[in-house]
């Protein structure tokens, strides 16, 4: 099945529209650094199921029951660490970092949390054009609320009272490529991990560890926010994913450092591709009382 799996597809990741746009306005400037690949297969949604893809999860863990973290290897680390993530009462996750086309970067900043019935997200692109969105879901519910944000700072922006539109939930599928009750964005397993390293224990006795991942079944779901976020008609082509996560010996996700390459098509360059890169560090907070911003 793995096999299969890496023989599908190819590459590449995705850009902010904020930097599509930016971009978009001097054509004259990349566009001697860019280039219509003509001869490259486009991109295609993944037809196999998400749970295909994914291991047994019960099987992950009666495998390496009893074991601590430096006995596991990374990818089940992984495996392990997200299961109980999911099982969290409340979690707050905070994202940062930059992306980075022809030389120009952009501030991005995102917080997610559940507070133990309700999830929210918000995310801000800062640089030359600045864009901010606010998005909330109940668990249980039918629909998610969208809010567009004005004022925007790196990471503060002002959002409106009422919802910029509701989406269903098979909009919001269509759009963001999995459930808002999702903290991962990639999709771990043995059918997407193409190498694995321990790197040792922290000065504070936590775990470390480094996953590359496979450019189309591990994107799967992520690939249609990215296609939603640039504004493009295409699923974007990654090169490269590199994850580095530190855990606790509870397997509790403290920090996860992603590293991707990719490339988009802009819209407003005849779907043109774009090459971009990008280095974002995540950081889990668990079990606090999480406060969900209203105003």
């Amino acid at each position: 099945m793995k096999t299969v799996f890496k023989k599908l597809f190819h590459k590449r990741t995705i850009i902010s529209l904020v930097i599509v746009i930016v971009l978009a306005s001097i054509t004259g400037y990349f566009g001697a650094q860019f280039y219509i690949d003509k001869f490259m297969i486009e991109v295609q949604a993944v037809t196999e199921s998400e749970d295909r893809v994914r291991d047994d999860i019960d099987k992950v863990l009666r495998e390496n029951s009893g074991k601590s973290p430096s006995e596991i290897s990374p990818k089940d680390n992984f495996i392990i660490a997200e299961y109980y993530l999911n099982k969290q009462t409340s979690v707050k996750k905070i994202t940062s970092g930059t992306v980075t086309a022809s030389g120009i970067k952009q501030g991005l900043y995102a917080e997610k949390i559940f507070d133990g019935s309700e999830y929210y997200s918000m995310k801000i692109s800062s640089g030359l054009v600045s864009l901010a969105t606010r998005l909330y879901y109940k668990s249980g519910a039918e629909t998610v609320d969208y809010f567009n944000g004005t004022d925007i700072k790196d990471t503060t922006a002002t959002f409106p009272a009422e919802p910029t539109k509701v989406l269903t939930l098979e909009e919001y599928k269509q759009m963001y490529g999995s459930p808002m009750t999702y903290f991962i964005n990639y999709v771990v397993s043995s059918n997407t991990v193409l190498s694995e390293e321990y790197l040792g224990q922290t000065e504070n006795g936590n775990y470390k560890f480094k996953l590359n991942l496979d450019t189309a079944f591990s994107v799967m779901n992520y690939s249609y926010e990215l296609k939603t976020t640039a504004g493009s008609s295409k699923l974007p082509k990654f090169e490269s994913i590199e994850l580095t996560f530190e855990i606790d010996e509870n397997f509790n996700f403290l920090r996860v450092d992603i590293k991707e390459s990719y490339q988009v098509a802009v819209p407003q360059l005849g779907n043109m591709y774009m090459a971009t890169s990008g280095e974002l560090t995540e950081i889990y907070e668990y079990g606090g009382t999480y406060e969900i911003p209203r105003s």
